[in-house]
């Protein structure tokens, strides 16, 4: 029984090892400069911008990724509502209009029913 049990923890040893070996020299990639201007995807091309317009508020300013939550947000500042107020009425709205990038980690559960 105890030669049974040196042999089982040697080749688990062995077997974590190879694990771990083949997933730091496996998982190694070589991420492209991100100087590109176009996607390197094989199915897809799009154009990124590198460039970004420094904005200027004299106040303050909302950020959402829909302009219309951002306008939703910014209603809220302009009627004198609190910052908590505008945050948490633009994280709903983004919420609605972009479930599929909410919550943790993005993304969201989706039920899709088919006949």
């Amino acid at each position: 029984r105890g030669k049974i049990t040196v042999a089982l923890v040697a080749a688990s040893i062995l077997v974590i090892s190879g694990v771990i070996i083949g997933l730091v020299f496996g998982l190694r990639k070589s991420f492209p400069d991100t100087d590109e201007t176009v996607c390197g995807s094989s199915h897809e091309t799009y154009v990124i911008n590198g460039s970004s317009i420094l904005g200027k508020y004299p106040r303050a300013a909302v950020a959402v990724d829909n302009i219309e939550c951002s306008r939703i947000g910014r209603g809220i500042l302009e009627k004198n509502g609190s910052t908590m107020d505008a945050a948490l009425a633009a994280a709903i709205c983004n919420g609605v209009l972009n479930a599929h990038s909410m919550g943790i980690g993005g993304g969201c559960v989706i039920t899709v029913y088919s006949k």
